[in-house]
């Protein structure tokens, strides 16, 4: 079976055509790189509450929590920026609830740029909200409405050197200010800038619950590259996933209709015995 890919979308003010109204915007990369992997894309609109959240991830094979404005830096404990950007509140809970949910049900997990963020925070980190400030260049940037492109080298002793080159630098597509500071728990870094800007995490050690599965978290854009090897890592975790819940699942059938079987012959043994 096809999985089923969830990607978290934008909460804005939109214009198509003739129209102006509050939208859930995804950019159609997202869909066209989940596609091409071999998934099937379902939209999630932010506004739901946690039951929500928590139905909604059950139903996914696979989750991306996707790019976009700068998180309220209140849900890490920390004071405003000048230059961070205006709170989205509506989307902030949303991503954070299906992100916690996603870990807690073990379904795979490709968080992007602020996806990423989202995931750190999520598990108790915190980010840097200006990155220019800390390493004194404007190259995470890219320009005002487009991708730059920056190196990033991927340690061999991850789960991403199993999906990409480890060891060496190479290119990717960017576009952001904010970086993560202090890791969550849960998650160790796995890819830097060559400026020491973590780029990638995963799952790692804890000091509360292990995350278990595919976790993974890129602070550049992958949607808007030409390696197909993360939405690919992706769909494969989450046909894998996939496949071992419908097998779960036939097993249980299968066990409860041997019981049910064998609650039948004890029934009419019951029904026969006084008759021998």
């Amino acid at each position: 079976m096809t999985p089923v890919i969830g990607i978290t979308t934008y909460d804005v003010e939109a214009r198509w055509g003739a129209w102006e109204a509050h939208a859930a915007l995804l950019p159609f990369v997202y869909v066209e790189a989940v596609r091409r992997s071999g998934g099937r894309a379902v939209l999630l609109p932010p506004g739901g509450d946690d039951d929500e959240a928590s139905a909604t991830v059950a139903g996914l094979d696979g989750l991306i929590v996707a790019g976009g404005p700068d998180i309220d830096p209140i849900r890490y404990g920390a004071a405003r920026h000048p230059l961070t950007q205006p709170p989205v509140p509506v989307r902030d809970a949303w991503d954070l609830a299906v992100t916690s949910h996603a870990l807690r049900l073990g379904v795979p997990l490709l968080a992007i740029c602020r996806g990423m963020q989202a995931l750190n925070v999520c598990r108790g980190g915190t980010l840097h909200q200006h990155v220019p400030d800390l390493v004194g260049h404007a190259r995470h940037d890219g320009p005002t409405a487009g991708y730059g492109r920056h190196q990033v080298r991927v340690s061999p002793d991850s789960m991403l050197a199993g999906i990409l080159p480890s060891g060496e630098y190479f290119g990717v597509p960017t576009h952001h200010h904010q970086a993560v500071d202090l890791l969550g728990d849960g998650l160790k870094a796995v890819a830097w800038e060559e400026d020491g800007t973590i780029e990638a995490v995963e799952a790692g050690p804890s000091e509360l619950d292990g995350l278990s599965g595919f976790v993974l978290g890129v602070q550049w854009h992958p949607e808007r590259g030409d390696d197909p090897r993360l939405f690919t890592a992706l769909v494969g975790a989450a046909a894998a996933r996939g496949a071992a819940k419908r097998g779960t699942r036939v097993a249980a059938k299968k066990g409860r209709a041997t019981k049910s079987r064998a609650e039948r012959a004890a029934a009419r043994s019951t029904v026969l015995a006084p008759m021998i």
